[in-house]
């Protein structure tokens, strides 16, 4: 697929092969195909209005089904989409093994996400190489994108982290989670254990079987505010 020519932003994900049970799962929770870029008919719930579900992964829906390796970026000035999908190349290249992860649905902060059982360090080294090897075509971050950044407080190594990565919450931060909701702040407690319950029972195929680490995808955001894409996925070498 040729490079994207005139996007806003780019990032690298972790996203199942469009098609896929787990790709199929998750594009029709949060209501949107980030390939197709169409509107997907959501889960029925029986104790939640269609509304409800379609407002609460109105947040996660935008970028699409994906857990973030690198951040949504613009490319540096000398930079272009040629450079930044040799340097996805060059990541996936090196990675020679698919990762498996055993998964769950768990609550992060104040809203849910498919999250890994347990740490593995070489899921961890990949969004690490993520980071560093294409950070070399991300542009500054803007101030009012890191003032943004700081809102919800930061520590100060995740202060140095945004600095020199423009992300707080990667290296020893990073936390791999495929979002499922928006906040929930607000929602009665009776309603987020039955969508929990309800997203565990969904997903309960890719809980299962695991999800499959194999591949780093580009998205796009082709501009400000818009929806995200699926642009390309480059699988690892076997």
């Amino acid at each position: 697929m040729n490079p994207h020519p005139s996007a806003h932003r780019h990032a690298a994900y972790f996203a199942p092969e469009p098609g896929s049970l787990a790709w199929d799962l998750g594009s029709q929770w949060l209501g949107r195909c980030a390939r197709s870029g169409l509107p997907l008919p959501q889960p029925t719930m029986v104790d939640m209005e269609p509304p409800t579900l379609a407002r609460l992964t109105q947040a996660p829906r935008r970028y699409g089904w994906h857990a973030t390796l690198k951040a949504p970026f613009a490319l540096a000035g000398n930079a272009g989409p040629a450079q930044l999908q040799a340097a996805f190349m060059q990541v996936a290249a090196a990675v020679t093994h698919p990762i498996t992860l055993e998964v769950e649905v768990a609550q992060i902060g104040d809203f849910l996400a498919l999250v890994p059982l347990r740490r593995s360090p070489a899921l961890h080294a990949l969004a690490d190489a993520c980071v560093r090897q294409l950070h070399a075509c991300a542009a500054p971050l803007p101030p009012s994108e890191q003032a943004r950044r700081r809102q919800g407080g930061l520590s100060l190594r995740q202060e140095h982290l945004l600095l020199q990565w423009g992300y707080p919450y990667v290296m020893e931060d990073f936390q791999f989670h495929m979002t499922l909701t928006g906040s929930l702040d607000g929602l009665l407690d009776s309603h987020r254990t039955a969508l929990a319950a309800h997203a565990r029972q969904w997903f309960a195929p890719v809980r299962a079987r695991g999800l499959q680490i194999d591949a780093i995808s580009w998205f796009v955001e082709s501009k400000a505010g818009g929806d995200f894409h699926w642009q390309e996925r480059f699988a690892f070498e076997s």
